[in-house]
């Protein structure tokens, strides 16, 4: 049967709303036979995950030493099955149609992000401010963005494409956070995306997310994960390699 495989990477105990992402994944309708995967790795050995989820044999569970997402998510990869790789965060909610739209639009390109909408505490909702029109992504777009604007109109976390392509760009870049964004300006260097206008999930805004601390947004540090992905990308780009 043909399978995507969803990557989730579980840090620092936050598995709080891990039951609730699994709800949202059991839920997805998926055309045709396909089947899903989940490939969910703890940034550690605390063991708590195989509490929070039921036993369920499409569920993959693993822990690791302590590295952050970036490692974890690769580790999460050399199990995955699918001939297709979708991001998925610990906090966040898929919606309805989410898994099924990926797959629909990864029959005609590589890769693909989408739209998603910010859950506050307040259980309110609201849109991204800068998504773009749905469909091609203009080649470069997202480079430009990263690069030069120093801004990104879409999460990453919403990134979806075929696994070969994921394999062959080394996963997600080792860094200390936006390796979802390097592996977005990667992908985007060597083959054409789409951007699904649909949301795909509720992003959810909470005190206890990584990105919610000050120590994240320490400025040399962001730089330096910035200027780590733009300049994968960039050598990608200069080598003139096409996946196909």
């Amino acid at each position: 049967m043909p399978t995507i495989s969803v990557i989730t990477c579980v840090s620092n105990g936050g598995h709080q709303f891990l039951g609730e992402t699994y709800q949202s994944l059991r839920q997805q309708k998926l055309p045709g036979d396909w089947k899903w995967q989940w490939c969910v790795q703890e940034d550690d050995y605390t063991g708590i995950i195989a509490d929070v989820l039921p036993e369920d044999p499409r569920i993959s569970i693993e822990s690791g030493l302590p590295a952050r997402a970036a490692v974890a998510r690769t580790h999460g990869l050399a199990r995955a099955t699918g001939e297709l790789i979708r991001t998925l965060d610990a906090d966040d909610v898929l919606l309805p149609g989410a898994l099924e739209r990926d797959i629909e639009t990864l029959e005609r390109v590589p890769w693909c992000v989408s739209a998603c909408l910010d859950l506050h505490q307040d259980g309110s909702t609201s849109p991204g401010p800068h998504d773009p029109e749905g469909g091609p992504v203009e080649p470069g777009r997202f480079f430009n963005e990263v690069a030069v604007e120093r801004r990104l109109s879409v999460q990453a976390t919403t990134f979806a494409a075929h696994r070969p392509l994921v394999l062959a760009l080394g996963g997600w870049q080792a860094l200390t956070g936006a390796e979802g964004i390097a592996l977005l300006l990667a992908a985007e260097a060597v083959a054409p995306g789409e951007f699904i206008a649909e949301p795909s999930i509720l992003y959810r805004r909470h005190p206890g997310q990584t990105t919610a601390t000050d120590r994240y947004w320490n400025p040399a540090e962001t730089a330096t994960r910035r200027e780590a992905g733009i300049q994968r990308a960039e050598a990608l780009r200069k080598a003139g390699w096409r996946w196909s």
